[in-house]
């Protein structure tokens, strides 16, 4: 397209730090100014101050919201039809499921050139209601339909749609979500003398064993399993403690639950940290229970601090996880898997240290933020091409 300025618009349900934002915002972050105008179009629910100095125009539709909401989801694809009219895109790029449903369908009605979906996560789950995955396999179909290009963030949730007949072999690109993993690596080389800061800050000891869950705290995650572990092991392993890291809308819940189990003495809440590289250091083992992922970046990070993993077999967790190699995965909902992987790092903790050891080796180029903006541009300037050769 010679020196034409390209248009672009990244729309995103929610934009705040989880793992679909970060990535978005380094992709938008990652495009050459001088040859790609961005919009980053938002919902509701968005801290403005994250896109701060990512070189992009800030654009929030507030009747845009995660839950379905026939009305405001109505007045939502309004809106984003007529602002995709008005600025004429040259490429639409959407993200999660309720900006990915409407965003796609407003650019197709728009007329827009390139049309592109990242799949962060999976919209259906064994955990949902057969309602629930009828109605969203439905719409991902259709939606898929109006796309040129998906862009899955694991090879296992690529395969995963395929199987529920989302869309078709070649539409599908597998670009990883780039991060900054130099924190974790260096807490990893230093992680004796950091653990132990953060445990003496927890009122831990260094003779305590600590299995340590990082998430948000959302029903969704998983934490009532963790939690029914820890009942379990409780009265065998006073040595036990459990923390669960970070904030969201179900804490009440999970701490009722806590509570209710008699565990508050055993699992510690440690907030929202700015220092997760840190606080992983603390632990001997990372636990993972989500009913849903796409490319668990957190596992990665794990995998760098040198921390064999428990974790429910959720999309993603076999490209990190690789089964009695740096840790095991289980079929979702296997606490008594959870109870006897734990228990047997409990009782060898020098096979659990050996394990997490071989994490770092295998986190290689394709999480770098560098690698991820590339593929990207790659992409973008390769459908360009395609659409307006002459």
């Amino acid at each position: 397209m010679g020196n034409t300025m390209i248009r672009v618009a990244h729309i995103i349900t929610r934009f705040h730090g989880a793992g679909g934002a970060k990535n978005t915002l380094f992709t938008c972050a990652g495009l050459d100014k001088n040859r790609y105008e961005v919009d980053l179009v938002v919902g509701r629910s968005a801290d403005r101050w994250r896109a701060e100095g990512a070189g992009v125009n800030w654009v929030q539709i507030d009747s845009m919201v995660r839950a379905i909401h026939p009305l405001q989801d109505a007045r939502s694809a309004n809106a984003l039809l007529r602002l995709i009219r008005e600025r004429r895109y040259h490429i639409v790029h959407t993200h999660l499921a309720k900006a990915g449903m409407l965003g796609r369908w407003a650019a197709r009605r728009a007329g827009t050139p390139i049309i592109i979906h990242t799949v962060h996560g999976a919209t259906f789950s064994p955990a949902q209601s057969r309602l629930s995955n009828a109605l969203y396999l439905m719409l991902e179909r259709r939606a898929a339909k109006w796309t040129d290009v998906m862009i899955s963030v694991g090879d296992d949730l690529r395969r995963r749609y395929l199987a529920a007949g989302v869309g078709r072999p070649e539409q599908y690109v597998i670009i990883h979500s780039g991060m900054d993993l130099s924190a974790f690596l260096q807490a990893g080389r230093e992680k004796a003398a950091r653990g132990r800061l953060i445990r003496a800050e927890l009122g831990l000891s260094e003779q305590d064993f600590v299995a340590g869950y990082v998430a948000a705290l959302e029903w969704r995650k998983g934490h009532h399993h963790i939690v029914e572990a820890a009942r379990r092991l409780r009265p065998r392993y006073p040595q036990l403690h459990f923390l669960f890291v970070g904030e969201g809308f179900d804490r009440p819940r999970i701490e009722a639950l806590v509570n209710e189990a008699g565990l508050g003495d055993r699992i510690h809440f440690t907030g929202y940290r700015t220092d997760v590289a840190d606080v992983m250091a603390a632990f001997d083992v990372k636990l993972f229970a989500s009913n849903r992922e796409g490319l668990p970046q957190v596992l990665v990070q794990a995998a760098a601090v040198g921390l064999p993993v428990i974790a429910f077999e959720a999309e993603g967790v076999c490209e990190l996880v690789h089964d009695g190699v740096n840790g095991y995965h289980l079929a979702y909902g296997d606490v008594n898997g959870m109870v006897e992987r734990l228990e047997h790092f409990i009782l060898h903790p020098e096979q659990a240290a050996a394990m997490g050891a071989r994490g770092p080796a295998l986190v290689d180029d394709r999480w770098q933020i560098a690698t991820m903006q590339r593929k990207t541009i790659e992409l973008y300037e390769t459908l360009l091409q395609h659409k307006f050769a002459s």
